[in-house]
């Protein structure tokens, strides 16, 4: 096998790979659209991207944790420890040390 072929290889197995990898990083759609309406009614925040989305193991649960950005610029982290929670959702600012 020649080089170029192998190089060829390892750059679209690496490829598949992180594609893999970022879609599963992804919330549900119905988490998104939960998430977006919750942002509006409380923080009058129109969704523009969840820039941060991290499913984490809670016992028997899947905890949510993420950051996401309003049209307007503003910044949210947010979490729900449980699927029939309301999400916690607080503005993230810099700080300064």
């Amino acid at each position: 096998m020649s080089l170029v072929r192998t190089i060829a290889l390892c750059v679209a197995a690496t490829g598949t790979a992180l594609s893999a990898a970022a879609t599963a990083a992804e919330p549900a759609p119905e988490e998104r659209i939960l998430l977006g309406q919750q942002l509006k009614a409380e923080k009058n925040c129109d969704l523009n991207e969840i820039l941060t989305y991290h499913e984490l193991p809670l016992g028997d649960e899947i905890a949510i944790d993420g950051r996401t950005s309003c049209i307007d610029g503003r910044e949210f982290n947010f979490s729900r420890k449980r699927r029939h929670q309301k999400f916690e959702i607080e503005l993230c600012q810099p700080t300064v040390c």
